[in-house]
């Protein structure tokens, strides 16, 4: 009476919900929301998928995807891997049945719940009505077999229904579906299916995708690695990630006779050593049977593994990317001008969970992503190689990226830049938010790691931006000196009416040099800079002509001993040429800058006017060659310090001066030519030799 007048009829009301039927209600919760998005997960499933299954035989990936399109939101995809194959016993099982496959083991894979292949043929069916099309191809011993399939599914009991089977022919194993979608649809854009493919090629460079558009474009995808990813091993749990319900789960299902056995076997880093000092701690004999565990039991064993201080667990379970590998992805597809890798070291969340974090930078070329003509930053994030195209808002890899200053790595506006970030999470258990599979939990542990892994990276964009403007500035720099310098260099040549020396060679040298001092970079060594000074006043040298190795003074090789010999006798050449000029000029009748002066001092047409000298024998001038002489020999004396030629000259100047200064005889003269120089060259200096 009373179920009637709650309106319940328990025989008839009371239902149970399949899997299949579940999902057929509620398709969003396995990403089937919007029509982009819809196909884009198909992608994702089957892509997935097919690489497991190569990568667990050891082959590498070459899978083919044409889509067709058949009318406005109806497209046929036909999916075909080189894959091992599926055996004909479980074809309908691995794409009618719901929450059925290989993937419930604590071991690294893309999948992790039985529903990606199966909730595909459940969208096409509800989509279309339309059943899906199998042809497999496996090894049965040394013999390859193949099997034609057509079913549907059959919801409410979660398994498939066959309605065609024949004998196939293959060569070699693999797997080809076909499937229809209405209410979907193919974009080039972000979230898109061909930019599913293009993200994958990075996370997984050891694989070939060939894929023909509905517009009949045809894109390969070529692997830029050509080494099979080792194939991860089952990890046991870790004490730290144990709850009391996974406790008594294990004690139900061993097959050991005694909690000790039975806690050794099945968690990792977990020694008889520790099982005794857990049996001393809580007091629970370690001998009994696992089945008669209790809770309260179990719950005092897991508060005991909280206190007590574990390793950290295994990592071989755990198989990144590997740096160069993402490199090389990225470089294919990316074509950047600088790119970067990092690959972490293992670390834990959630107590006991390992997870590595693998990251990786792209500046410039077709790094980022085109929007409205212009490139902006694009964040790629993966989960055991596979893309995370959706729910970047509340995923940990957006949430870590955004959370960095940006303005400290040079980078002003990072939504304007070219950049591209990649994330990669390996872990036995990635903590997506939902079945979908499209956003990673916001562990702390997780986002700590993954800002750490991309700081470094940014600093390494740092340095290549540094010094990309620093190249800019060196060849804005460098152009100054090639456009003026020659300039210079030929008007100075005019000036000096002397010929225009070669200095292409001596230009380059110092420009190199100039620059390294100006940009702060290593100058040469030394010897080299000895040499390129030696050069440079080869072209500068007193008379504007080269100076050979012979009569240069920088030759600093040779002894000391030699170079006052050297010294010595040009002193004395210096000498005789003094009373030459004493003993045959006896009259001077017009004198000029040229015969007098020394061009650095740079004395122009500076005339004597005509000095008449009268009555100045040869006899006076005989008897004036003692005193002369000795004149010649002091100052000769006074530059025997002098090791510039160049001062020599100079003092020869003087000392004529100085015997013109000692003749009574020619004071007018003298008088006449002090007056004009002090007129046209005040800067003219004579030394006193009294």
């Amino acid at each position: 009476m009373a179920q009637e007048q709650a309106g319940l009829d328990w025989e008839e009301d009371f239902q149970r919900l399949t899997p299949s039927e579940f999902f057929r209600k509620n398709k969003q919760m396995l990403g089937f929301t919007g029509k982009i998005r819809s196909l884009t997960i198909v992608f994702h499933e089957l892509i997935t998928n097919s690489f497991d299954a190569c990568e667990e035989a050891g082959i590498l990936p070459d899978i083919d995807i044409e889509l067709k399109r058949v009318d406005k939101e109806h497209y046929i995809l036909r999916h075909k891997d080189n894959g091992p194959g599926i055996p004909e016993d479980y074809v309908m099982q691995v794409y009618c049945s719901m929450f059925a496959g290989s993937k419930f083991r604590n071991i690294q894979s893309r999948g992790q719940q039985g529903l990606g292949c199966s909730g595909c043929v459940l969208l096409s069916q509800m989509t279309t009505g339309k059943p899906a099309r199998v042809i497999s191809c496996y090894k049965d011993g040394d013999e390859i077999k193949g099997v034609k399939m057509k079913f549907q599914m059959d919801v409410e009991n979660n398994r498939g229904i066959l309605m065609e089977r024949e004998d196939y022919a293959g060569e070699s194993t693999g797997v080809c579906i076909e499937l229809q979608f209405k209410e979907v649809s193919y974009s080039m854009a972000e979230q898109g299916a061909f930019e599913y493919i293009r993200r994958t090629m990075i996370g997984n460079p050891h694989a070939k995708i060939t894929f023909r558009d509905p517009t009949g474009h045809k894109y390969i995808f070529k692997r830029a690695a050509d080494v099979v990813p080792t194939l991860p091993k089952e990890v046991l749990p870790h004490p730290k990630g144990v709850s009391a319900d996974d406790l008594m789960t294990m004690a139900q299902n061993t097959d050991k006779r005694r909690y000790k056995s039975m806690l050794t076997a099945s968690m990792s880093r977990m020694s008889n050593k520790r099982v005794d000092e857990i049996a001393e701690m809580t007091g629970i004999d370690m001998n009994k049977r696992p089945k008669d565990m209790t809770f309260p039991e179990a719950e005092a064993i897991v508060q005991c593994f909280k206190k007590m201080k574990f390793m950290a667990p295994p990592t071989d379970g755990l198989i990144p990317i590997g740096s160069e590998q993402i490199e090389k992805g990225m470089k294919q597809i990316l074509k950047p001008e600088f790119v970067t890798t990092i690959t972490r070291k293992p670390v834990t969340y959630a107590g006991g969970v390992s997870f590595i974090i693998e990251a990786g930078l792209a500046y410039g070329g077709d790094s980022g992503r085109i929007v409205n003509e212009q490139r902006k930053s694009e964040i790629m994030r993966f989960a055991n190689r596979v893309p995370l195209t959706f729910d970047a808002g509340s995923c940990a890899i957006t949430e870590a990226l955004k959370s960095i200053d940006w303005k400290r790595y040079g980078l002003k506006d990072l939504d304007n830049t070219p950049l591209t970030l990649f994330v990669n999470i390996i872990s036995t258990q990635v903590p997506y938010l939902s079945t979908g599979k499209q956003s990673v939990s916001p562990e702390p542990e997780i986002v700590q790691e993954i800002r750490q892994a991309t700081m470094k990276l940014a600093r390494q964009l740092q340095k290549h931006l540094r010094a990309k403007r620093a190249a800019k500035e060196k060849e804005k720099r460098s152009k100054v000196f090639e456009e003026y310098v020659p300039v210079i260099i030929e008007e100075a040549a005019k000036l000096g009416e002397t010929n225009v020396p070669e200095y292409q060679e001596v230009l380059a040298k110092v420009t190199k040099r100039a620059l390294a001092e100006l940009l702060g970079e290593k100058v040469e060594e030394e010897e080299e800079e000895e040499e390129l000074d030696a050069i440079i006043m080869e072209e500068l040298d007193e008379h504007g002509y080269a100076v050979d190795e012979e009569h240069s003074n920088l030759n600093f090789d040779e002894d000391e001993d030699e170079e006052d010999e050297e010294d010595s006798v040009d002193e004395q050449e210096a000498l005789e040429e003094i009373k030459e000029e004493i003993e045959t000029e006896a009259i001077v009748e017009e004198a000029t800058v040229e015969e007098v002066a020394i061009e650095e001092v740079a004395i122009e047409e500076v005339v004597i006017e005509e000095v008449a000298i009268e009555e100045v024998t040869i006899e006076e001038v005989t008897n004036e060659e003692a005193v002369n002489e000795e004149i010649a020999i002091d100052v000769v004396e006074e530059m025997e310090d002098e090791e510039d030629d160049d001062e020599i000259e100079i003092e020869f100047y003087h000392i004529e001066e100085a015997i013109i200064n000692e003749t009574e005889e020619i004071e007018k003269t003298e008088k006449k030519i002090s007056n004009t120089q002090d007129e046209e060259d005040s800067d003219l200096e004579f030394i006193d030799f009294d």
